[in-house]
């Protein structure tokens, strides 16, 4: 038992932090309790997860990247845009209003800030292509959330949420949650006695990222139980509930194995392949909590939550998949580089 505790620790402080947040969130807490979760920094927490990546990032592997961006633009074009369009065709099957605007949220939402580079790293992926991934789906969903929210608006009647994802408010949160912790881990980094020791702690260093993460499940969780009263929702169909949540799990092992048969017929690296996968597929939760709150529909909230939970469930799974994968070499697991 301690044994698979200590290989599966994550999925085990899933299993509960997920619907223990839920739960909190929605009883009704004491103030005291709420108060402490909203005043949580999670922006904070955010950027330090991706100053911990930043830190152990080889500039080398950035740098290559940059000169060679075909890894980069296929995993952003899978998440912009492949996946708002798989999942216009799976909204005729929704039961309910609330769940066809909430799917197409969680589909037009950009990368996760953090999980995309920690599975990449899992994995032994580029994480060098999974963090520019991340800056720049999130420097771009103010303009790609609202043209798909505006299809959204005019099919199936939702509010206007441009006020959600106005410019001003996604350049600073990018700026300060994302951009400045990256550029520092580099900063940090050309400090020789630092990088010897973040290049010889890896493990520990990635460990501290998931456990920040899972603090992040929990937070995200909780918010997600007040949005709305989880006991209305008795009234929803099984079969809107299943369909709804079959419905993200197929657009995200969509993406997933897009990004690994497109790569492949392009010639990526391994470990460029790899950073696809995860950088393509996943879809961050703060950003939907947001442009669902916006629209006025109290159960669009459910897809959000649903493709954010099964995600890290799915990722887990397959980084320890490809971990295991023969025949990764020397060369990919150091410096993986695209091929293209």
């Amino acid at each position: 038992m301690i044994s698979i505790l200590k290989r599966h620790w994550f999925l085990v402080g899933l299993l509960i932090l997920l619907p223990l947040g839920i739960s909190l969130g929605r009883k009704t807490p004491l103030l005291s309790m709420a108060t402490l979760v909203h005043q949580f920094p999670t922006s904070l927490c955010t950027g330090g997860i991706l100053f911990l990546m930043s830190v152990t990032l080889d500039a080398g592997k950035v740098m290559s990247s940059l000169r060679r961006p075909y890894a980069v633009m296929t995993a952003c074009g899978i998440n912009m845009l492949l996946i708002p369009l798989l999942c216009l065709p799976l909204l005729v099957l929704q039961h309910t209003p609330d769940f066809k605007v909430g799917l197409l949220i969680a589909a037009c939402v950009p990368c996760t800030m953090a999980a995309a580079s920690v599975w990449t790293r899992k994995a032994e992926g580029n994480d060098a292509v999974s963090l520019l991934v991340t800056l720049l789906t999130n420097g771009a969903c103010f303009i790609v959330i609202p043209v798909w929210m505006e299809i959204g608006r005019v099919a199936f009647g939702t509010a206007d949420t441009s006020t959600a994802v106005s410019f001003g408010n996604q350049v600073l949160r990018l700026t300060v949650g994302a951009l400045l912790p990256a550029l520092l881990g580099q900063i940090v980094r050309a400090l020789v006695q630092v990088r010897v020791w973040v290049d010889g702690n890896k493990t520990l260093i990635s460990n501290l990222a998931q456990a920040i993460i899972l603090t992040l499940v929990f937070i995200s969780s909780f918010k997600g139980g007040q949005k709305f009263d989880f006991e209305g929702s008795n009234g929803l169909p099984h079969e809107a509930l299943l369909t709804v949540l079959g419905s993200c799990i197929a657009l995200h092992l969509a993406a997933a194995a897009v990004g690994w048969w497109a790569s492949g017929l392009f010639g990526f690296s391994e470990g460029d392949r790899r950073a696809i996968v995860f950088a393509g597929s996943q879809k961050t939760l703060p950003i939907g909590l947001l442009v669902s709150e916006a629209t006025g529909m109290p159960f669009s909230i459910i897809p959000m939550l649903m493709f954010h939970g099964s995600q890290l469930f799915i990722d887990t799974w397959i980084a320890g998949r490809l971990q295991k994968r023969s025949g990764l070499s020397t060369a990919d697991t150091k410096m993986p580089e695209s091929s293209a």
